[in-house]
């Protein structure tokens, strides 16, 4: 190696020690500061028993202890959230294998500025503790529960600096969180509860729309802040002299969207992301938020619009009110439709965890769900650059039944045309009624071709095509739909759908619209009908 570059080399590494050096002196005397700032008095024992308001999985509890699954290695370790799967096992190897496991924790004494205290790992570590303090911790030995509540002390405190710091709306909530139930367990009053619920108040109106909806239309996002506040909730429920009325008001709102659209198998729809939820998770969460009878027909800021008779329910997508062109899913307008719990229409699915791009726009496409789609395009543009309008919504409740009427402008740069759905459900009759139509508003962008309507058709159902056009939709459970179109072109293809026990085989129903004179005719609509064959 020449000298010139052996020189350069060795700056260049003696460079990189030395900064490698600054680095780890610059965390150790960080940690240093913020130990000082972080001293808690002792503590001898907690001032409040708080009740978990989660069940663990007993059988991940079992493999715990059996030593087929290893928190430090399989679970997310630093959160402690696997607690609740050895107390739902609740043997006392599992409250002994608790202690051993938070005490080792403890004992490490990790850096303050390590991702294990990273703030939504503390909130979930002390929570996951506090709540569960009198089942494992009460059984140990007094030194062990002084080190626990010391611990519990000092990571409340390390939270109110986190706060202050914190520029993202659920992490502060989170943090609000962690703040009431460490110092609930602490001090016989929290001094700033007031200001804390302020602020919880304050920030909620940027993630929660009024009608109880998340703002990005996530049923996973829904469910996590949900159980936020409900944790929230059932400590403020032990102070005395504490308004939480908005908090109980708020809770209760996004309970009664979840349970709108909770669907009657127990789960979410599908609809962005639904089937990513559990139906255990939602089951739990539902439990405990009460007032379990009252959903919603319309949810016109979140976008969706529930019908229903005796026997059915069907959840359509209309679309956020303010933010459609903003969407993950191009799904405007789809719907799923549920007949005595059994799943009839549905969309494909969702991928678990998956980061392939191009998988995860194939469900994301208006094709990938049951909805009209113009030339294999999507009515939503998920890149975000072409704006679509939802407009006329009309929803109306008779005697006989309930129609609901919506209109979107995602084709008219394109093609120069609206896509309008009416839906009807009846009350006495069980059909249920559709027309789809294509309205040229403007000789803008080229002529549409043709229209794509899918039903995307639930697995368990086989497809039998009759002499009248029509297409029977039968069921293993024994009960027939039959599926009509006003034009009589029907067809069926196999295709997938990607539920959350995995990929399964399905079929799809389209009705295909020749649009190549939409700009002669200036409307071209189809009726299709759905009906329960006795």
């Amino acid at each position: 190696m020449p000298r010139t570059v052996l020189m350069v080399f060795l700056s260049h590494y003696l460079e990189w020690i030395n900064k490698l050096m600054f680095n780890s002196l610059n965390l150790i005397t960080n940690n240093y500061f913020l130990k000082q700032k972080l001293k808690v008095p002792e503590f001898q024992s907690p001032i409040r028993k708080l009740t978990d308001s989660w069940q663990g999985n007993i059988e991940n509890g079992q493999k715990i202890i059996n030593g087929r699954l290893t928190p430090k290695v399989s679970l997310d370790f630093n959160k402690f959230e696997f607690l609740r799967d050895l107390k739902s096992e609740g043997s006392v190897q599992a409250r002994a294998m608790t202690r051993s496991l938070v005490e080792n924790w403890i004992d490490a004494n990790y850096n303050l500025l390590s991702k294990e205290f990273r703030a939504k790992a503390i909130v979930s570590r002390i929570t996951s503790w506090s709540f569960n303090y009198s089942w494992f911790a009460e059984s140990g030995k007094l030194d062990f529960q002084k080190k626990l509540l010391n611990s519990i002390a000092l990571q409340t405190k390390y939270l109110e600096l986190k706060l202050i710091d914190s520029k993202e709306h659920l992490e502060k909530i989170i943090i609000i969180k962690g703040i009431i139930v460490g110092q609930s367990i602490l001090y016989p009053e929290i001094i700033n509860i007031k200001d804390l619920l302020g602020l919880l108040d304050y920030e909620l109106q940027f993630l929660i729309n009024p009608d109880g909806g998340h703002k990005t239309r996530s049923p996973v996002l829904q469910i996590e802040l949900l159980r936020h506040l409900i944790e929230i909730r059932s400590v403020v429920a032990l102070l005395k002299n504490v308004d939480a009325a908005n908090l109980h008001k708020k809770t209760i709102k996004m309970g009664e969207f979840c349970r709108s659209i909770q669907m009657p198998n127990g789960c979410f729809s599908w609809f962005h992301g639904g089937s990513l939820v559990s139906k255990n998770i939602i089951k739990q969460t539902l439990e405990r938020v009460g007032f379990k009878n009252k959903t919603f027909d319309i949810a016109e800021d979140t976008g969706f619009c529930r019908m229903s008779n005796v026997n059915s329910v069907i959840l359509v997508d209309i679309g956020s009110k303010k933010n459609t062109s903003n969407d993950s899913k191009a799904s405007l307008f789809a719907f799923e439709f549920f007949y005595q719990k059994q799943k009839i229409i549905s969309n494909l699915g969702e991928l678990v965890n998956s980061n392939l791009r191009y998988e995860k726009n194939s469900l994301a496409s208006s094709a990938a769900h049951s909805t009209l789609n113009i030339d294999d395009r999507n009515n939503i543009d998920l890149s975000g650059h072409r704006k679509t309008k939802v407009f006329n919504i009309k929803y109306g409740t008779t005697k006989d039944g309930n129609l609901l009427d919506a209109t979107h402008s995602g084709y008219e740069l394109m093609y120069g045309v609206f896509h309008r759905r009416q839906i009807y459900v009846g009350k006495k009759t069980l059909e249920i009624k559709g027309r789809d139509e294509i309205i040229n508003v403007d000789n803008i962008g080229s002529t549409p071709k043709s229209a794509n309507i899918r039903f995307h058709v639930y697995p368990d159902i086989d497809l039998i095509k009759t002499r009248d056009g029509s297409i029977l939709l039968n069921h293993k459970k024994g009960f027939v739909w039959k599926l009509y179109a006003g034009n009589q072109n029907l067809i069926s293809q196999d295709s997938v759908m990607f539920t959350p026990e995995g990929l399964v085989k399905c079929k799809q129903i389209i009705i295909n619209l020749n649009l190549e004179k939409i700009r002669t005719y200036k409307t071209i609509s189809c009726d299709w009908l759905l009906t329960l064959q006795k």
